[in-house]
């Protein structure tokens, strides 16, 4: 399955903002543990030390334990406790506690400060700083093991919330930098998108290139496609060229044929002459044919404007020998595009006109427009026509109605075959002006 750039770019996006985001909630919230942490631990410090100065010993040897001044510790079930435990004897503890004694292991050393994560009686969990420590001198030195201890709740709250609140403004983050991802590749794709419409309106115009205003990441590819297009005009205008020397080579050994032709049928010698002709027809429908499929092979992808070419031919032919009698009618909307190049439209439209010339009486109507998801071309005489039956017959190569007619049967196949390049239909019927209607269908979409 063909994935967009812009779905893979967005992807691409998505997933490493994603990443990113996640690892930021984790980092932060790890960092934001270790902070409390920290103050709880400074704030456990502090308070052992407070402790430690608020004991003393009288002189019977007993210890003596004056309270903390912070209220906490007096109040029952505050969250805030302090444990005191002269060598062995049971420990003393602070009015706030009133669950058993922790159990707690002492320090391996003296007057190092030793921190651990318990549960009370009760099944809280607090945090706990506790060292040991030597009072008194001689017969009433004391060894004395001092805990204090804060509830782990209101940390353990702190750090979910932050943890909380991180993750719902991180994922309006998220959210955010998702839609400027999405304007970024929108933005980043817009030259791809005005190289697109300028290619299209390079294939309704061959002398349309593409303009220089682009970043420079894509102007070498721009530059590019315009060297690609001036390749193409330069190799269309020799096949042109070619092709007309190559027709220009022809005609003159194609008359002396049809002289050697109109000879042998004077001299009684028709059989010969005949064959003579089917050969000179061959060749000039060969010939024909493959100069037209020569420059469609290049033009399947031009369109032009069908009016300016209607009149120019109308003007052209109307003033030929033998033409003046004739009315034209030309309704051709000037809005209106066949998907031919100037070059091909010419040909195309002059064989259907040349082929009405010869068998009209008084009257040719051009006609174009469109009718729904299609548009036509049409060519109407008001001579005889061609019967039903014979249609396909004046398709075929060399196909004529009429032998004193002029010409070698070649035009309508010619038209046929440059409409079927094209993707066009030629189609031929009874004219409303009572002769023959030749007409070019197309989809609109291709022109």
């Amino acid at each position: 399955m063909r994935m967009s750039l812009s779905l893979r770019l967005l992807l691409a996006a998505a997933i490493t903002t994603t990443l990113a985001l996640v690892a930021t909630v984790i980092v932060f919230n790890f960092l934001f543990r270790l902070y409390f942490e920290d103050r709880a631990r400074d704030e456990l410090e502090t308070y052992l030390l407070l402790l430690t100065g608020n004991i003393g010993v009288s002189a019977d040897g007993e210890v003596e334990v004056t309270p903390i001044s912070d209220p906490r510790f007096n109040q029952a079930l505050s969250g805030y406790y302090w444990q005191i435990q002269v060598d062995d004897k049971d420990p003393v503890l602070s009015p706030s506690f009133w669950a058993a004694p922790l159990a707690l292991d002492r320090p391996d050393a003296p007057g190092v400060i030793s921190y651990a994560n318990v549960n009370t009686g009760t099944g809280d969990a607090v945090a706990v700083a506790s060292w040991v420590v030597t009072i008194g001198e001689g017969t009433t030195q004391r060894e004395v093991f001092l805990a204090i201890a804060i509830d782990r709740e209101d940390l353990d709250l702190s750090v979910s919330g932050f943890f909380t609140n991180s993750v719902i403004w991180l994922a309006i983050l998220g959210l955010f930098l998702f839609a400027a991802g999405w304007v970024q590749v929108k933005l980043g794709l817009n030259p791809l998108k005005k190289i697109r419409s300028e290619i299209g309106g390079v294939s309704k115009s061959p002398k349309v290139r593409l303009s220089s205003d682009y970043p420079s990441e894509v102007l070498p590819l721009v530059e590019e496609v315009n060297q690609l297009l001036d390749a193409n005009a330069e190799a269309l205008e020799r096949a042109r060229s070619r092709a007309g020397n190559l027709a220009h080579g022809l005609k003159t050994p194609l008359t002396i044929m049809h002289g050697v032709e109109r000879k042998l049928r004077r001299g009684g010698n028709d059989a010969l002459a005949d064959e003579l002709m089917s050969e000179i027809t061959s060749i000039q429908h060969t010939v024909e044919r493959e100069l037209a499929q020569s420059r469609d092979s290049h033009q399947r992808r031009r369109r032009c404007a069908i009016h300016p070419i209607a009149t120019r031919l109308h003007r052209a032919l109307s003033r030929q020998p033998g033409a003046e009698h004739i009315q034209w009618d030309i309704e051709v909307p000037e809005t209106l595009y066949a998907p031919f190049d100037e070059f091909d439209l010419t040909e195309l439209l002059g064989n259907l006109l040349d082929n009405a010339m010869k068998w009209s009486e008084s009257r040719i109507c051009v006609r174009a427009g469109q009718d729904g998801s299609h548009a036509f071309l049409s060519v109407d005489d008001d001579g005889s026509g061609i019967p039903d039956a014979e249609i396909s017959s004046v398709l075929k190569r060399g196909g004529r109605l009429d032998a004193k007619q002029p010409g070698a049967g070649l035009g309508l196949t010619i038209v046929n075959d440059m409409a079927q390049a094209h993707g066009c239909v030629l189609s031929l019927q009874r004219s409303s002006l009572g002769g023959l209607s030749a007409r070019i269908t197309w989809s609109v979409s291709r022109a």
